[in-house]
């Protein structure tokens, strides 16, 4: 045939279909047309036959599956040849297929995008709008409809998501040229089929409000805040909200074209490790990582590198840092860095639920949901449409870190691992980079940068007999690099010597581990070096459970004072053994197992025993002290524990106070665990108490309610039932704060139990107030009421005046909501003059707003106001923007009552906002608030 009948036309944005000129080519099975769907998106290079196996059948193909790929090989080559025998073609690594760029409707797209952002840059901002519509023209359907294969899989999310970007391109480009009337009703099936898409959503805002639809564009907002709430427990991001918020004020820059929606001002993390200064070599992994990054970067797809895999102390994470660093400015929108705790030797690996709570935690969602699915749906939600780069350290297996993948992003992911995680090939797409050891020359040049070129060139056959017995391995070279810089005069010829005597001493272990081999050796020879202070202090540190120490701890734990603790580890952070991180130190993990070993090996299990337990009682009495600077009157539990003997942390400001209890509430969870399996079961419990303030105010839920749930077992083996009720309140909070009110009263209502036996009236009026609290939030008012007022009931005259106002604070608030203003007024002002006596500001910021709602609703507007105006400075003394917004929204709640719709409006607005930045539940009464004064302000 000749002319137009020879063209060749194949289109994959839909179902696989193939043509030449008018006719159409059969393509054969689902499978047949895969292998074809993968030659195409990889057209005009070399795919192979492995690699066809993997995107077909996955990790679990057929022992037939050679003849298999022969066969649907030879049918599509019969099937195409109609167009030339050199369209598929057989190379000498596996087949090509050979189109032109008009032969592709993938190609295609990618050309016309091309050209179509070449006008947005000169000004023709509407040409590339027609331009981009041309492309999404081809799209008929889901890409890759029908086939089989983690291949399609991954392309078919790919391809959408490709499709959906454009969408947003076209409708930015026609919004600025003031086309937003025709983008409507395209925006509008953009929304139904990805509801979760916010940026779809602020389009077709902006569109409406364009088109004097006011009221339809805050309903798009409405509709996206429930579903976003009822779904995933999130409330939109700033961008949407503020837009809304801009639409509220009736803003008049949002009328023109030239404006565009404001940029998010969300949280960008940054937690990326610092980089090792000594790095050498990897020249070609790093240029693999790099080719993969420009590759997956041209075509809109998340990037996924499942290993950097080998074995440990090999260099897997220095690499991950070392890359991660280099592409970070293309990832504008953060860094996430997660130990996965796949092979830590004291803690258990992180479960994918933690993992989510942590990353979601530095994404900035403080809303918790119990659910995996829940969580995983929240975390892919915040990633779409963000370029974040995101670093998996240490994972132990393919299904800790498959919900960790975002789903629809252009953000780049690192995963590090032991294992080769096999899994993420075969059915997310993922890379793999496996390192290998260091080569001599590469292993050399880290030991010149260490102890010096000069040393090592004079001695080059001693350096590279060095480097043999170190394995090559970066860690162990590293370690050994220290011992030589110690010894100036020694030669290395002696050195080597030395080491090699260690690695005799060391063949009798029966290590099955091959990978500690190299590790094990020079370890002990560093270690043997060490005097017997030192040894003593690698050994102990070896037993400590928590990731981090500081110096002060390390003290109680080794028993020395702190200024000659901190010299030793200052000596074991520059022989390697330990590494130093923002005032702390930690472990690299395997030097961890062979100081746990010399710990057990060379010490007394009571000696064992008692070092750690003194550790933990530093910790307690530390935790304690601090909690009592941080918050006056603050009730702490009776402590059964003797007082630590060693010094406890001092700090010049309250800044650092909390900074110090917030770190370290990370070290004294791990604690917590270990003091339970040791039978320290009042340790354990009191531990966890202190505990209360960090967890509650990070949002980190689920976690509180493991160790929670691990301090609970521990209070059933004491006599005392106090401690289980303690415990057993804090559960009840902490699945409050889930939405799990029923779960909360359970536990609550078993905690009063216990409580009602003991003579401990500030226990039992906090289990009441806690229980009536939750009771509110389930508007069940009448139970709420009678708990609350037995709490008050048990506040004598001579109670702590703290338990006295939080006591009446949780019944005058069931007051107030349950429409008993004077009983609410009575009780807030005895509850004002308790929390005035012990200068707790936070209840007589609740307390005073609530009394003025009760003026309010008493229709004393005049008291009321002042009562409103008195919150607010004292909000304002205190830097409490939470009680400031809710005395602002009752102001505006006043004001509409009295038809001051403009003045309710401007506080209403006010106090969103502050409910927005704080991801408070009540900015949906703001909300709600404003919605009524539309309505009311509209004749």
């Amino acid at each position: 045939m000749a002319g137009v009948e020879q063209t060749m036309w194949v289109e994959l944005l839909g179902e696989v279909r193939a043509r030449v000129g008018v006719n159409e080519v059969s393509l054969g099975a689902p499978r047949q047309r895969a292998v074809l769907a993968i030659l195409a998106i990889r057209v005009n290079q070399t795919v192979t036959r492995s690699e066809l196996i993997d995107g077909v059948w996955g990790d679990a193909p057929p022992a037939s599956v050679e003849g298999s790929v022969h066969t649907y090989i030879h049918g599509l080559r019969r099937a195409l040849s109609v167009a030339g025998d050199a369209v598929l073609t057989r190379t000498g690594a596996g087949y090509r297929l050979a189109l032109g760029p008009q032969q592709l409707d993938l190609t295609v797209v990618e050309s016309q995008l091309s050209d179509a952002r070449g006008l947005a840059r000169a000004g023709k901002g509407s040409a590339a709008a027609d331009l981009i519509g041309e492309c999404l023209a081809l799209w008929r359907g889901i890409p890759l409809s029908g086939l089989p294969g983690p291949f399609a899989d991954s392309e078919r999310v790919r391809l959408t998501e490709l499709r959906y970007r454009l969408v947003e391109e076209r409708a930015e480009l026609m919004l600025a040229a003031g086309r937003h009337r025709e983008l409507i009703s395209d925006l509008g099936e953009a929304v139904e089929a990805e509801p979760f898409r916010e940026g779809f959503r602020a389009q077709l805002m902006l569109a409406l409000y364009r088109s004097g639809r006011r009221a339809d564009a805050l309903a798009e907002f409405e509709a996206v805040r429930r579903l976003l709430a009822d779904e995933l427990g999130l409330d939109p991001e700033a961008a949407l909200t503020d837009l809304h918020l801009r639409m509220l004020r009736s803003d008049p820059e949002l009328d023109s074209p030239a404006k565009a929606v404001a940029p998010p001002r969300s949280r960008k993390p940054a937690q990326l490790p610092h980089e090792a200064p000594d790095f050498v070599g990897r020249t070609s992994e790093l240029e693999q990582l790099s080719r993969w990054c420009v590759t997956e970067r041209s075509s809109d797809k998340a990037l996924v590198i499942s290993a950097i895999d080998g074995a440990g102390g090999i260099g897997k994470t220095t690499l991950a840092v070392r890359f991660a660093r280099s592409v970070a400015p293309n990832y504008p929108d953060g860094q996430l860095y997660l130990d996965l705790r796949g092979f830590d030797p004291n803690r258990v690996p992180l479960s994918t639920t933690d993992a989510l709570g942590q990353l979601l935690w530095a994404l900035g969602s403080s809303r918790q949901r119990a659910e995996p699915d829940a969580l995983a749906s929240m975390y892919r939600t915040l990633l779409a449409d963000k370029r974040v780069l995101i670093l998996l350290d240490n994972a132990a297996s393919t299904e800790q870190v498959r919900d960790l993948l975002p789903g629809t992003s252009n953000s780049l992911v690192l995963i590090t691992s032991r294992n080769r995680l096999s899994g993420l090939v075969a059915r997310d797409g993922a890379r793999r980079l496996t390192l290998g050891l260091l080569t001599e020359p590469e292993a050399l040049d880290l030991l010149r940068n260490t102890v010096g070129r000069r040393r090592v060139d004079d001695e080059e056959a001693a350096a590279a007999e060095l480097v043999r017995l170190c394995g090559y391995l970066p860690l162990a070279l590293r370690v050994a690099a220290e011992r030589i810089s110690g010894s100036p005069d020694t030669s290395l010829r002696e050195l080597v010597e030395s080491l090699h005597a260690a690695q005799d001493r060391l063949d009798n272990l029966h290590v099955d581990d091959d990978e500690m081999t190299s590790v094990r050796s020079v370890i002990s020879w560093s270690y043997n070096s060490l005097d017997q202070e030192l040894a003593r202090t690698f050994r102990l540190l070896g037993l400590v459970r928590a990731p981090k120490i500081g110096a002060s701890a390390a003290a109680a734990l080794i028993d020395r004072p702190v200024a000659k603790t901190g010299e030793l580890l200052r000596v074991l952070s520059e022989q390697h053994l330990l590494e130093p991180e923002s005032g702390r130190y930690t472990f690299h993990d395997l030097i961890k197992v062979y100081a746990g070993e010399m710990a057990h090996s060379e010490e007394s299990p009571e000696k064992l025993r008692e070092a750690i337990r003194a550790l933990m009682i530093w910790y307690l009495s530390s935790m304690r002290a601090t909690l009592r600077r941080l918050i006056k009157d603050y009730p702490l539990p009776h402590s059964g524990v003797p007082e630590t003997t060693h010094p406890l942390p001092d700090f010049d400001t309250r800044e650092a106070m909390w900074g110090w209890y917030e770190e370290e509430t990370k070290n004294v969870t791990a604690l917590i665990e270990h003091a339970a399996e040791l039978g320290e079961h009042e340790i354990a419990w009191q531990l966890t108490w202190c505990t209360y303030n960090s967890f509650y105010s990070s949002g980190l839920i689920s976690e509180w309610i493991q160790i929670l749930t691990i301090a609970l077992s521990s209070t059933e083996q004491l006599a005392d039932p106090g401690p289980q009720a303690r415990i057993l309140m804090f559960l009840g909070i902490a699945y409050s704060r889930l939405g799990r009110n029923e779960v909360a009263v359970e536990y609550l209502e078993r905690g009063l139990g216990l409580a009602r036996r003991i003579e401990n009236d500030h226990l039992k009026s906090s289990m009441l107030a806690n229980l009536a609290s939750t009771l509110r939030e389930m508007k069940r008012y009448e139970e709420g009421i009678a708990y609350a007022r037995e709490a008050v009931q048990l506040a004598k005259p001579d109670s702590p005046h703290y338990q006295k106002a939080g006591s009446i604070d949780a019944l005058c608030e069931l007051y107030v909501e349950s429409g008993q203003p004077e009983q609410a007024l009575h009780y807030g002002e005895l509850g004002l003059k308790a929390a005035r006596a012990c200068a707790a500001g936070l209840l007589e910021a609740n307390l005073t707003v609530n009394v003025a709602h009760a003026h309010r609703d008493l229709a004393d507007m005049a008291t009321a106001t002042r009562m409103y105006e008195s919150a607010l400075e004292l909000c304002a003394d205190l830097g409490d923007r939470y009680h400031q917004a809710l005395a602002l929204l009752g102001l505006a709640e006043l004001r509409r009552r009295i038809a001051q719709y403009d003045t309710a409006r401007e506080h209403a607005l006010r106090a969103l906002e502050i409910f927005i930045d704080l991801d408070g539940e009540e900015a949906d009464v703001a909300r709600a608030l404003l919605e009524t004064l539309e309505e009311e302000a509209t004749p």
